[in-house]
């Protein structure tokens, strides 16, 4: 892999070493626990249990991790999360129009539900009649790596450039003993999903070359090799697409036939999206129940960040809607909180300290407000937002307008206002 070297992260998937900038993609303590620690456990799931079909955004796609950690949580906790269903009497507290009152009819296999905004039934042998994922990302090499990726190895030896050049070692957690796995049903559903829609990828020549490589071996599922020979034979692509079920069935799944009877995840859309996120989110006439925004760091990709884009994700996402992000930076913040959204940090419960943010339009869907102290920071000079006014300016342009805003700025700065509050007590 020529820009990007993988790794192991201390709870055994694989993370991602850019060379470009010199720094790595996921956390290096856990790159699948951090998906689900920042993605998916801070989901208000009455909210979003309410609905029978959802759609997802997951801006900066990369080896997929949010949008596989997403349909993993699902397969996993069925029987918690349609008990959950049946009891969303309680969800009329975070409704939007919180005088609307919702009657639950239970039977053992409908949950009724009536109200002034919703009158439809949910059928319960399925969690959701239908899961739609806009997968976003401009590097098609990820796409077509992303379901051969390896989760949940407990004995893995790092690759020494990537130590060398970006201290790894001094994150990984010692003596871990947790190693999540996304199941290979999932990764199948997506892997079948890309060869409909965007069978291209998988005839990428680096995406061929990377995967047989022996170099590589390691980061991705052996389970797959049979899988693998198939669909790099020298057979025509669209013979190869049109088998591509039944070589499955050969040399996979024999152990998920079982689970696929238990739980299939059959209504599943994926919807992968080689461009510029910005000319996505311009164009798209969606409405989203949930959107992941994993963009890389705002200093060196500014374009994602902007107010404008923000802005943009805010008409299109729903009323009962969630934005979730890695990000607590009073800039990042501001620039949220200026395109309408309410914001709230996300709590890690397994650390006990604030981790990311969170954005909604209904304030009643924060769990963890910012505090009194982040607030302030948005009106210092740290809570300065890029702006992107077309969403088309380049990085670079976008930096350097948002350096002189600074230094213009009369506006206090972060550590004067902080130091400010730390004399009077506060």
């Amino acid at each position: 892999m020529s820009e990007f070297q993988p790794y192991f992260t201390g709870d055994g998937s694989v993370g991602l070493y850019s060379k470009e900038y010199n720094d790595i993609y996921h956390s290096a303590s856990g790159a699948l626990t951090e998906a689900y620690e920042k993605f998916i456990y801070p989901i208000n799931w009455d909210a979003l249990l309410a609905h029978d079909d959802i759609k997802i955004l997951d801006i900066c796609y990369g080896i997929g991790y949010n949008t596989k950690s997403f349909l993993n949580y699902i397969f996993e906790n069925k029987e918690k999360l349609l008990i959950q269903k049946k009891n969303l009497k309680n969800f009329s507290k975070i409704n939007l129009d919180t005088k609307s009152h919702i009657e639950a009819i239970h039977t053992d296999k409908i949950l009724s539900l009536k109200s002034k905004n919703c009158n439809y039934t949910i059928y319960t042998d399925n969690i959701f009649n239908k899961i739609s994922v806009t997968a976003v990302d401009n590097d098609e090499i990820l796409f077509g790596l992303s379901p051969f990726i390896k989760t949940g190895v407990k004995n893995f030896k790092n690759d020494s450039y990537v130590i060398q050049n970006h201290d790894i070692e001094k994150y990984l957690v010692k003596g871990n003993d947790y190693f999540p796995k996304i199941n290979n049903l999932i990764n199948y559903q997506i892997l079948s999903k890309i060869a409909q829609k965007s069978p291209q990828i998988l005839n990428n020549p680096y995406v061929v070359s990377v995967l047989g490589t022996k170099k590589y071996n390691r980061y991705f599922m052996s389970r797959f090799k049979g899988l693998l020979k198939y669909v790099y034979t020298s057979l025509p692509l669209r013979q190869k697409l049109l088998n591509l079920h039944n070589i499955y069935y050969r040399y996979i799944s024999r152990r998920y036939k079982s689970s696929l009877k238990k739980y299939s995840l059959q209504d599943f859309d994926f919807n992968p999206k080689i461009e510029d996120a910005r000319q996505t989110v311009k164009n798209d006439k969606n409405m989203y129940n949930l959107v992941f925004l994993d963009a890389f760091t705002p200093s060196k990709c500014p374009c994602l960040w902007t107010y404008e884009f923000f802005k943009r994700l805010y008409e299109i996402m729903e009323d009962d809607g969630m934005l979730f992000t890695y990000s607590s930076s009073a800039q990042v913040r501001s620039a949220m909180k200026k395109a309408g959204f309410e914001i709230g940090n996300i709590y890690n419960e397994r650390l006990k300290k604030n981790q990311g943010t969170v954005g909604v339009k209904n304030i009643l869907l924060i769990n963890h407000p910012l505090s009194e102290a982040e607030l302030g920071l948005l009106n210092s000079r740290a809570g300065i937002f890029y702006r992107d006014e077309n969403l088309n300016t380049l990085n670079e342009a976008i930096i350097k307008a948002h350096l002189t805003e600074v230094e213009n700025s009369e506006r206090i700065s972060s550590s004067q206002f902080l130091k400010s509050r730390r004399v009077n007590g506060l």
